[in-house]
């Protein structure tokens, strides 16, 4: 379960509750807490809640707002430096929903649908420069968290599905670019046979 589902299930459960509530406030006023109003009152949290749930999920699904994200990562993939890309979240006071690409050496993040700023408005981040990124937990119940921490000392969270393949990702770019670093430096202090 991602981060952002957790946060919509407990809005739908707040729903349900409210709708619950509402709908029955005559009957546990006439008669009380009965096992029949409980009944219902459970029937119409789970409708309504559900209801909610179901219909935020299928509206936060790829929507219209991110066309001009997928033809930003259909560009980078023409020029073979897209690895993997996915709708994604960032934390940066408020949440930011958007979509992360992870190129041969960087983490972009895009949150504008304008095609014209897209470019100029994303948020690189490069991976040889990065002190740290790790996955973490942003709740108890949730695993989706990667924390990108910079040389200079910024630090931005995403929160991303497949996590564990993203963190893949970044770790083979990371150890093939330290991996081809070191043969150049040790190549070049070896000496000629010549």
């Amino acid at each position: 379960m991602t981060t952002e589902v957790f946060k919509h299930l407990q809005k739908s459960a707040l729903v349900g509750i409210i709708f619950g509530i509402a709908l029955n406030a005559g009957r546990f006023y006439k008669e009380g807490l009965t096992v029949g109003n409980l009944n219902y009152f459970l029937y119409v949290l789970i409708l309504m809640g559900g209801t909610f749930f179901m219909m935020g999920l299928m509206l936060n699904r790829r929507r219209a707002d991110t066309t001009n994200m997928r033809i930003f990562a259909m560009k980078m993939s023409q020029k073979g430096i897209l690895k993997y890309d996915s709708q994604a979240h960032m934390k940066d006071g408020k949440m930011k929903t958007g979509w992360l690409y992870l190129t041969d050496k960087m983490l972009i993040f895009a949150n504008t649908p304008d095609p014209e700023l897209i470019e100029k408005k994303a948020i690189r981040l490069s991976i040889m420069k990065a002190e740290s990124i790790e996955r973490f937990k942003p709740t108890p119940f949730t695993n989706d968290g990667i924390r990108v921490t910079m040389k200079k000392g910024n630090s931005y969270e995403f929160f991303v599905s497949k996590t564990g393949k993203w963190m893949d990702m970044i770790n083979e770019i990371k150890l093939g670019d330290h991996k081809k670093n070191k043969d150049e430096i040790e190549g070049e202090v070896q000496p000629s046979d010549q």
